[in-house]
């Protein structure tokens, strides 16, 4: 069995989206209490928080996963981070790999964070985003993760304390026997992470062949997807969520997920903005929204949004972002007992806080709406879910869930 710990949440929904794609079975917890759930897993994803987290806290909690992942069986570990390689100078992708690698006893590390589904691509050890170099990108003034420099190499190098080596794509490109060749090499030479380039699923197929009998491999859902075509599963189709009301609760402030936003108001769909005064608790700005939600008609799906394009954001609301998200917690904890079992959620931090108000602990992964953001099935408060990262779904997303919820 697989076993994956990711640094966030939406990034564990687009791993687990990923195994599920490939036939696996996919369980999703939502940290390291791992409830009993309707299926027999072929893989378990750990959805942490960890991202942003002092390195040590992170290696923590990260080391936690790995024991429970084991006592349920996984022989195999993948560490899953961004495909955009979202971390500081100090870390986490670095030290967590690394003690991961240590608690296993593994000599080396495979890892790339190339994801062509996405775009994202590694030539040179330099990651690209579409056609463009990483720090070339709306990632190089993240407010906490600020991605400067587009050499994997370089930035992994700076987090590690063991050396890092890369594999070139000349290499990949000659396939498995290569590759392990190279690894060879690499471990002779006293290197712990071997940076893969990729530019298509081909390249990441070639990885998981050379890499996929190794106790531990890392990189973002792209080469886990590719491991995972590589198991002997059933092969069950993923299930369907069933109809009914939709809530979508958006959060982010990606650019993809605003033109979600505008295409669903611009359909005629109901919609209401969360604008916070002053003095507003999250408390307050919940009840306005529930009392807007009560107001429409019982069968109607709607969009509950605190997105805003940065020229439209108040300065004056002290601590906004930490208001939103709470709001979002509170509105989806109240839909939820008012009996909507169907609910989108658009953005990292919203989709922690959502979770977070449910209490979701563990849940069944189904279809996908989007690549990487699958409906999943918290089965204690039968509560079915996507959880989405901002940039991810075409702009027709809100109202395509929304229709399919309606249909019969």
């Amino acid at each position: 069995m697989i076993g994956v710990i990711a640094d966030d949440v939406t990034g564990a929904t687009d791993v687990a989206a990923a195994l599920r794609r490939a036939g696996l079975r996919t369980l999703l917890a939502l940290g390291t209490d791992i409830a009993e759930a309707s299926v027999d897993p072929d893989g378990i994803v750990i959805g942490l928080k960890t991202r942003s987290l002092p390195a040590d806290e992170a290696v923590a909690q990260s080391l936690a996963a790995l024991a429970v992942l084991r006592e349920r069986g996984a022989d195999r570990i993948y560490i899953k981070y961004c495909s955009t390689f979202d971390s500081t100078a100090e870390g986490n992708i670095g030290p967590i790999t690394e003690a991961v690698a240590e608690a296993l006893g593994a000599d080396l590390v495979v890892t790339t964070p190339a994801a062509p589904l996405h775009g994202r691509t590694v030539y040179r050890g330099h990651l690209f985003v579409g056609d463009v170099l990483l720090a070339e990108t709306h990632m190089r003034d993240h407010p906490v993760t600020p991605m400067r420099d587009s050499s994997v190499l370089r930035l992994l190098a700076a987090q590690s304390a063991h050396p890092v080596g890369m594999l070139p794509l000349e290499v990949v490109q000659r396939g498995a026997d290569a590759v392990r060749e190279a690894m060879d090499r690499a471990r002779a030479d006293g290197i712990r992470q071997l940076i893969a380039d990729a530019v298509t699923d081909a390249d990441l197929a070639v990885l998981a062949d050379a890499a996929g009998d190794e106790l531990l491999v890392a990189g973002s859902a792209g080469l886990v997807g590719a491991l995972a075509l590589r198991e002997t599963v059933a092969g069950e189709p993923a299930p369907e969520p069933p109809p009914g009301r939709t809530a979508i609760i958006a959060g982010s402030c990606s650019r993809r997920t605003l033109e979600q936003i505008d295409g669903f108001i611009a359909s005629g769909l109901p919609a209401y903005r969360v604008a916070a005064e002053p003095d507003d608790s999250a408390e307050d700005l919940a009840a306005r929204a529930l009392e807007w939600w009560d107001r429409q008609p019982s069968d109607a799906s709607a969009l509950i949004y605190s997105s805003s394009p940065a020229s439209e954001r108040r300065q004056e609301v002290p601590g906004a972002g930490e208001l939103y998200e709470r709001t979002a917690g509170l509105v989806a904890a109240a839909l939820a007992d008012r009996g909507v079992t169907r609910m989108l959620i658009a953005g990292g931090e919203t989709s922690g806080e959502v979770i977070r108000s449910l209490g979701t602990a563990v849940a069944v992964v189904e279809e996908e709406v989007a690549p990487g953001a699958p409906w999943i099935h918290d089965e204690k408060r039968d509560v079915h879910l996507v959880l989405k990262s901002g940039n991810f779904g075409d702009e027709d997303l809100f109202i395509d869930v929304a229709r399919q919820g309606t249909r019969s």
